[in-house]
């Protein structure tokens, strides 16, 4: 479980995250949604400890993310963002493999690690000998996927990972990426802007606006019950653009 005590953080006289408080479940999978600014992915790099709270702590497994175990910590939580984020001069293999060569693994122990994650994400053991200016977008985010497992982490931080994709990629990614969330049992935080696709993933679904909670429970409540304008507004700017058409 990963839990956030009035966290707060700013960027000069900018307020990014203003005073969270939640819990996100184990094992579950835990969407933050809203628009662009609303804090989203400042929440994640706080989570993973790739920036500091100003005020308030983050506890990760029971253990408050410090100074001093922030590197022991990261090891057990995987990252995937929106472009991917492969090192271009890596192939897809140099890539998933990075970490585990750095930690010291055997060849036999990565190769085999490999060969689970390539089946596990249904890619072509092929794709992984090109670099990934030669891959699609949706292998690229695969290869993403097999990287941010390879050590086997106990928590997943996904920063809109299908949002450059085309619709029909997109489609199939959410297809196989709920499947694999539902498989490894991982806790899972997603973040999106895209209401559909937080129901789709979402087992609690968190609405941000402006660096704080509007918003949290199960998504069929918050499309039903808004308790503020600001969620009413968020959801009817959502409407599938189809239901505007006239028969």
């Amino acid at each position: 479980m990963i839990q956030l005590d009035a966290v707060t953080k700013r960027y000069g006289a900018e307020v990014a995250v203003r005073n969270v408080s939640m819990e996100l479940p184990g094992e579950r999978t835990t969407v933050l949604i809203g628009p662009s600014g609303s804090g989203k992915s400042t929440l994640l790099r706080l989570i993973i400890g790739l920036t500091q709270p100003d005020a308030g702590t983050v506890t990760v497994d029971g253990q408050q993310l410090t100074q001093t175990n922030i590197r022991s910590l990261r090891h057990r939580m995987g990252y995937v963002i929106q472009d991917g984020g492969l090192f271009p001069h890596l192939t897809g293999r140099g890539n998933v493999a990075l970490m585990a060569h750095h930690l010291g693994w055997t060849q036999d122990r990565i190769d085999a690690r490999i060969d689970e994650l390539t089946t596990l994400v249904q890619l072509p053991p092929d794709r992984l000998a090109q670099y990934p200016d030669e891959l699609s977008g949706g292998q690229q985010q695969r290869v993403s996927l097999m990287r941010a497992l390879m050590l086997d982490p106990s928590v997943l931080l996904l920063d809109e990972p299908l949002g450059a994709l085309d619709p029909m990629i997109r489609t199939d990614l959410q297809d196989d990426l709920r499947d694999i969330f539902r498989r490894l049992g991982k806790t899972v935080i997603f973040v999106t802007h895209d209401i559909g696709e937080a129901g789709f993933f979402g087992d609690h679904v968190a609405l941000l606006h402006d660096g704080a909670i509007e918003q949290q429970g199960r998504m069929a409540t918050l499309v039903r019950e808004p308790t503020s304008q600001f969620a009413a507004d968020f959801i009817q700017a959502q409407r599938a653009p189809l239901e505007h058409l006239e028969e």
